[in-house]
């Protein structure tokens, strides 16, 4: 990175997921740090910079920040619509969709696959399963590392001390 030109510079960091920006900052020399979080935009800055407060072997700093959310309310069809958007928008990750009451506190989980094969007029909370394996924000990346590989799932959500879901750890950020 620190090898190309300004503008490209510019270009691979907005095009980076708030985890992996952080991991980019966190490598990077101290004078170039300024430089490199200047290039992107202010909402992936604030997530970024909330990433690094976090030590970089705990689940918080580990996380995406980004993950795919729906209301145990929705009906399926309109679910899916909304993760489509949620999908072009904002999310890079998405093999589950993580069910959130209106505190954003975490109620169930849902994957895409089961989704798609509900009926268009059932809820999520029908097709959602609600005991979910989660961590906490402080979680050491071993045990998170440990839990995935035990439950057989590709990405875990990071829940604050009140349950709202602040991220998600995937297998790939554990495994880098």
């Amino acid at each position: 990175l620190l090898r190309l030109s300004p503008e490209q510079r510019r270009l691979w960091m907005r095009t980076l997921a708030p985890d992996d920006a952080a991991d980019c900052l966190q490598a990077a020399p101290e004078p170039v740090r300024d430089e490199l979080i200047s290039h992107l935009d202010p909402r992936t800055r604030s997530e970024v910079a909330a990433l690094l407060a976090y030590a970089d072997d705990e689940a918080g700093g580990l996380m995406n920040p980004r993950y795919a959310a729906v209301r145990p309310e929705m009906r399926v069809d309109d679910a899916l619509a909304y993760l489509r958007r949620q999908a072009l928008e904002r999310v890079g990750t998405l093999y589950y969709a993580y069910v959130q009451d209106p505190a954003g506190r975490l109620r169930g989980v849902v994957s895409v696959r089961e989704l798609f094969a509900a009926a268009a007029d059932k809820t999520v909370a029908e097709v959602m399963t609600d005991d979910v394996v989660s961590v906490s924000e402080g979680t050491d990346q071993e045990e998170v590392g440990r839990l995935l590989a035990k439950h057989d799932l590709v990405a875990l959500p990071v829940v604050d001390a009140e349950e709202r879901i602040v991220g998600i750890v995937s297998v790939d950020d554990i495994l880098d």
